[in-house]
């Protein structure tokens, strides 16, 4: 269905994906020309649709920006607003937001709905992995990405487990990755954590790093005070009480952010690295999750993010 006006998720405004999108759903539907089955997905009918959560993650209102948006501002300036009366993301929130976005309805709760929409389509000539593709697909747009490589097989599991390190699967508060950040701390402070994993505990591109973002505080501090011997519940409280408490949804796309890394985003290459070093086909797996579960001897699964 090509729908004249209409861009792609894909496409960008302020470097987020979706904002353009909206703000074409929104004049469209005000033109009477905006198809009666998009209707149900804008914002201001369903809260869970991209719309509004492209509203919250800007921290703005729906009805207020689509009257900005009818009054013929340019994109820029509409995110300008939006960054004004909401809040300006930073360069680590969009990342997170983006990845989020485009990879929502693969290998997530979502999946089964996505499924389901691509087959009432009659998509049947490419593949569909996530929501972003079935737009683009069912709008007539040609794929963003190549398919997958079949993975080949159950690769072996690694030796490199170390005791007292969980998976970056397991939650704390909801949260994944937190208690393997803390079991690293620990680790690294009793000696039993390899030279080159100290050397990288808390750096920008890490996942401590990204962690320590979703909870605005510092890796320093947070380092000092687990050093007190503090436990998983102590010490999440403390990062709520000297950094922020995040959202259910805020957690729900941390989450799948970072369950998610390195499948079709810039970290790819590394996770291909990672494979190259253990000796395994860059096709053994998917994503740096599934990677350090190999490595560690896990058996590999896809949890409910």
């Amino acid at each position: 269905m090509n729908i004249q006006g209409l861009r792609s998720p894909y496409g960008t405004v302020g470097g987020i994906v979706y904002f353009g999108r909206m703000i074409d759903k929104i004049r469209l539907n005000a033109a009477g020309t905006l198809p009666l089955e998009y209707q149900p997905q804008l914002g201001i009918v369903n809260s869970r649709s991209f719309d509004g959560r492209c509203c919250r993650f800007l921290r703005i209102d729906y009805v207020a920006f689509a009257v900005q948006a009818l009054q013929g501002e340019t994109d820029e300036a509409l995110f300008e607003w939006s960054c004004k009366v909401g809040r300006k993301p930073s360069d680590k929130d969009i990342e997170i937001w983006n990845a989020f976005m485009q990879k929502r309805g693969w290998r997530d709760e979502s999946s089964g709905r996505l499924r389901e929409q691509t087959l009432d389509a009659g998509i049947t000539d490419r593949v569909v992995s996530t929501f972003f593709d079935f737009f683009d697909a069912d709008e007539g747009r040609p794929p963003r990405f190549p398919d997958d490589l079949p993975t080949p097989g159950d690769p072996a599991l690694g030796r490199a487990r170390i005791p007292g390190l969980r998976s970056p699967r397991e939650k704390v508060g909801g949260i994944m990755h937190f208690g393997r950040m803390l079991d690293k701390i620990r680790l690294a402070h009793l000696g039993k954590l390899p030279p080159d994993w100290v050397a990288a505990k808390g750096s920008v591109t890490g996942f401590d790093s990204f962690c320590c973002h979703l909870l605005q505080v510092g890796y320093d501090a947070l380092e000092a005070e687990m050093l007190k011997g503090r436990g998983d519940n102590q010490m999440l409280q403390w990062a709520f009480a000297h950094g922020c408490e995040p959202s259910d949804e805020e957690i729900e796309i941390w989450n799948a952010y970072l369950f998610k890394r390195c499948w079709r985003d810039q970290y790819t290459p590394r996770l291909h690295v990672r494979l190259r070093e253990a000796g395994l086909p860059i096709d053994s797996v998917r994503t740096m999750f599934e990677c350090i579960d190999l490595e560690e001897g896990r058996p590999l699964g896809f949890p409910s993010i």
